[in-house]
């Protein structure tokens, strides 16, 4: 083949796999897609400032494509950027409304890589191998907490990031009984772990591949809280995160954004969560320099909390049984649960010994580890 025919050729396959190129030759999919851009809220302000208030429709469409292109290459499973179906698919759900920049760039790059993870292993089942079945990201997300698949897309994830995140993560603890943990992240290592580590892995944006970005987002105006219930760990409304500021309370697939659900299922528990963050005022303020200019003012934060969850602050919820074991010397089966390995140890009482572990595992959360009086 000549010279010539090679860089032709060449050139042909790298439009075809540019985002941008594809849209530019399509007239009616400049239009529709500039149309959805000017309606969309959370785009990147440095990428709106850039285009400017007379962008054309075709500079639009060619850095809404550049964006999407980023996207699809940076997500935890892989580059997809060079899959077709995949842009296609995604330009569908924003030019008909049913996707905005933040859902694409927070949570459908993950969810996509997961699919095609665990397709080119020839490991979904054939009702799920079918794509063009998927007709928004809720539904492609539901592949990442399919049991059949979970276990399976943790051992694909690197996991020297993993273990990266978890060396790295910085958080404050609110609340860490019997049954909650609750936590207020200082940076995205946090919530990278809060959505992955435990039990149903959630779609928060703060956790995603894309969380380097949306955790600064969302922490610069209030403190994000993020909620464990250790009892139902593996359910959609066993994670919650909340962040008040953007009048968000929703559960772990964000399928629900509210107050009311939040006080049914956990009265009681905004209680707690308040007395902490006022408890640990100063901690948070001192914490939080880098995150909000100055730290964040608690006395605001708590006032703007029990404002937008009003009904999870009047809940009242029964006070906690404990069990008088668990404050006596004993003996106690410990198995961390990501590695399924067991071992028996001593200590002067539970709290004593989530102290042990803590401090010579400081890498692992405590909801890593079922904890079982053994004597």
């Amino acid at each position: 083949m000549k010279l010539k025919q090679i860089l032709t050729k060449s050139r042909e396959i790298i439009d075809e796999a540019n985002i941008s190129a594809k849209i530019l030759k399509d007239p009616k999919m400049i239009k529709m897609i500039s149309i959805a851009f000017r309606h969309d809220h959370t785009l990147p302000q440095n990428v709106v400032a850039k285009l400017g208030p007379k962008a054309t429709d075709q500079q639009i469409a060619a850095e809404w494509g550049n964006l999407i292109d980023t996207t699809l290459r940076n997500n935890k499973y892989g580059d997809l950027s060079a899959d077709g179906k995949f842009d296609d698919w995604l330009m569908r759900l924003y030019i008909t409304g049913s996707a905005d920049y933040e859902d694409i760039h927070g949570e459908a790059g993950d969810a996509l890589g997961a699919w095609k993870a665990l397709s080119r292993r020839g490991l979904l089942a054939p009702a799920d191998q079918d794509f063009n079945k998927f007709a928004n990201i809720r539904q492609l997300q539901r592949i990442k907490n399919d049991p059949r698949y979970r276990a399976e897309l943790r051992r694909i994830v690197d996991s020297a990031e993993f273990e990266k995140m978890k060396r790295d993560r910085k958080e404050i603890v609110l609340v860490d009984n019997k049954r909650f943990l609750v936590t207020l992240p200082l940076n995205y290592g946090s919530c990278y772990m809060f959505n992955n580590a435990t039990g149903y892995d959630a779609t928060f944006c703060t956790g995603s591949s894309a969380g380097n970005t949306y955790f600064p987002h969302y922490a610069r105006s209030g403190p994000v809280i993020s909620v464990l219930d250790k009892e139902n760990s593996n359910s959609v409304d066993g994670k919650w995160q909340i962040h008040a500021p953007s009048d968000q309370t929703k559960n772990a697939n964000q399928t629900v954004n509210s107050d009311r659900k939040f006080s049914e299922l956990f009265p009681g528990l905004m209680k707690k969560i308040v007395a902490a963050m006022e408890a640990k005022a100063e901690e948070i303020k001192n914490a939080s320099l880098d995150l909000a200019p100055g730290g964040y003012d608690i006395p605001a934060a708590v006032a703007e909390l029990k404002n937008k969850n009003p009904i999870s602050w009047a809940s009242e919820g029964e006070p906690e049984e404990e069990n008088p074991a668990d404050n006596a010397p004993g003996t106690w089966t410990v198995r961390h649960i990501p590695s399924n390995r067991t071992a028996q140890l001593s200590a002067n009482s539970k709290a004593d010994l989530i102290r042990k572990l803590t401090t010579k595992y400081p890498q692992y959360p405590v909801t890593d580890y079922e904890l079982t009086r053994a004597d």
